[in-house]
């Protein structure tokens, strides 16, 4: 089983995840922001400021900035007085041009390790090798030792002690988040349990991962259906037999079983 690990990471390094906001296009041109950039922004009798932590260009020309947040501000803020002003948010991908945009440069100040752990975060669920790399961890490692717990939790799961099972695939996914198999073993744990609503958004993570897993997305609708939820039950059966034709007859029949409990008000 490692080696599957090892191969899908090693896949990952060859390409970037790019941010979930597409930057908007259009409108006046602006000056190009730079990583440590500090821009800041007069508004509602108060001041505002951003940190620019570093800029993603895309293809089109446009870039996205990372960026960490203050609290508002009772006078114009500058580079060293922000050092100790409180933060609103650690991080947040915005449009370069519309972080840009009437705001006045105050500065710029290369950010250190720790002003990065709103973007590290960041990366480490959406861009695990760019994370890695950012963190300056040895990839293969990380994976061996989320392997050896997920392994772990296998063997508890099956000795009955479910609890700590899903305690071993918890710090599996923690440490390794594109291990949807460790996430899908922590929600068919949870089934097993009674515990329908954690499956259900372990399955919904998993499929973020993983998004052609079989077993994960009838799983979601076998969770929706016990937690009585039968019309997201239904469009999600309806949906599987279409996506996953070899498992059609499977689907169908809890599909039928879905609409047979629409009939009579039963959950």
């Amino acid at each position: 089983m490692l080696p599957r690990f090892l191969k899908r990471l090693a896949a990952r390094f060859t390409g970037s995840t790019p941010p979930p906001e597409t930057p908007a296009t259009g409108g006046a041109k602006t000056p190009a922001l730079k990583k440590g950039d500090v821009l800041a922004y007069r508004s509602d009798e108060a001041w505002r400021a951003v940190w620019v932590l570093e800029v993603d260009p895309w293809p089109d020309g446009t870039s996205v900035a990372h960026c960490l947040s203050y609290q508002p501000l009772d006078q114009k803020p500058t580079v060293e007085s922000l050092k100790h002003a409180e933060v609103l948010i650690w991080h947040s991908p915005i449009d370069a041009d519309g972080v840009s945009r009437g705001s006045e440069l105050i500065g710029n100040r290369q950010p250190a390790e720790d002003d990065l752990i709103g973007f590290a975060e960041y990366l480490r669920l959406t861009d695990f090798p760019r994370y890695l790399e950012l963190m300056g961890q040895d990839g293969h490692e990380i994976v061996r030792e989320a392997n050896a717990h997920y392994l772990r939790g296998n063997e508890l799961c099956e000795q009955g002690r479910k609890q700590e099972g899903i305690a071993e695939y918890d710090a599996a996914v923690e440490l390794f988040p594109l291990f949807f198999e460790a996430i899908d073993n922590r929600a068919f744990t949870r089934m097993e349990l009674g515990d329908f609503q954690g499956a259900l958004e372990d399955f919904e993570q998993s499929l973020q991962v993983n998004p052609d897993g079989e077993a994960a997305f009838f799983s979601k609708g076998e969770c929706l259906m016990r937690l009585g939820q039968l019309a997201a039950a239904e469009s999600t059966f309806k949906e599987g037999r279409e996506r996953f034709p070899g498992k059609k007859a499977l689907f169908d029949e809890f599909l039928e079983r879905v609409r047979a409990q629409q009939r009579s008000g039963s959950k």
